[in-house]
């Protein structure tokens, strides 16, 4: 009696895991967080409704609106001050103005115009990663976990003493635990993740008008890095859960 009190403790701890791992990462699901991946990972910022359906474009259009009018005009007077210090810094490493190249400053020219077209439309360049990064984290979406993430039976061997079931009840009780926390840890992910992307839109004129100015242009490269990265993050989470779903699968 005791060893099948144990058996079917065990067998249903697995199953409540693999119901609850199999219907939280259903991406067929317009709910859960099934529904929080296809919102939050395969969906461009500029339709994302934060699970509302109303209000599609709200965000995107605050946002916008926001960088457009507060942020541009900003960056406008960080990058006139980064290209005059620029100005002055070719002039003067030219011999101490005593020798000038009348090139620097068609070259000089050049790149105010190509910053004041960069900086007026950053915002616009930036959204473009996120559609490439999105777009490959649907397909990867569709490819990797689909409607059935995690499939397989469980089962527990019946020859198996008492003491043996009382480590599988633990070990299932551990892997129960820790899939509540992952789930828990996913939903923040998403949910920050997507606060990031607009934040890192909001702001995207400031680190473009340091672009063109020589020491200045580390702070516009790394904000780029970043910004690729976290366009092509959704694609990572994706992978990362394909890996763990074969290998949850195999183990059962």
């Amino acid at each position: 009696a005791v060893k099948d009190f144990l058996n079917d403790a065990v067998t249903q701890t697995l199953k409540t895991t693999f119901e609850l791992l199999q219907g939280g990462l259903d991406t067929s699901k317009a709910d859960g967080i099934g529904g929080m991946f296809q919102q939050f990972l395969s969906v461009h910022p500029a339709t994302f409704t934060g699970g509302g359906s109303t209000g599609a474009t709200a965000i995107w259009t605050t946002i916008e609106k926001v960088c457009n009018d507060a942020v541009v005009p900003v960056a406008g007077m960080v990058f006139a001050i980064v290209v005059i210090n620029d100005l002055m810094q070719m002039v003067m490493s030219n011999n101490n103005f005593k020798d000038i190249d009348d090139s620097i400053f068609v070259r000089w020219i050049l790149k105010v115009v190509c910053g004041v077209l960069l900086i007026s439309n950053t915002y616009y360049i930036a959204s473009g990663f996120f559609a490439f990064g999105t777009k490959a984290t649907a397909t990867a979406m569709t490819t990797l976990l689909g409607t059935n993430a995690f499939s397989g039976n469980i089962s527990v061997a019946s020859d198996y003493g008492i003491g043996m079931l009382i480590v599988l009840l633990l070990l299932s009780l551990i892997i129960l635990v820790g899939v509540f926390v992952m789930l828990a840890v996913i939903v923040v992910v998403l949910a920050s993740r997507m606060i990031e992307i607009f934040m890192y839109l909001g702001i995207s004129p400031l680190p473009m008008a340091t672009m063109m100015g020589g020491q200045w242009s580390e702070v516009g490269k790394n904000w780029f890095r970043g910004l690729v990265a976290l366009a092509f993050q959704g694609l990572f989470i994706i992978l990362a859960l394909g890996i763990f779903s074969t290998m949850f699968t195999n183990a059962l």
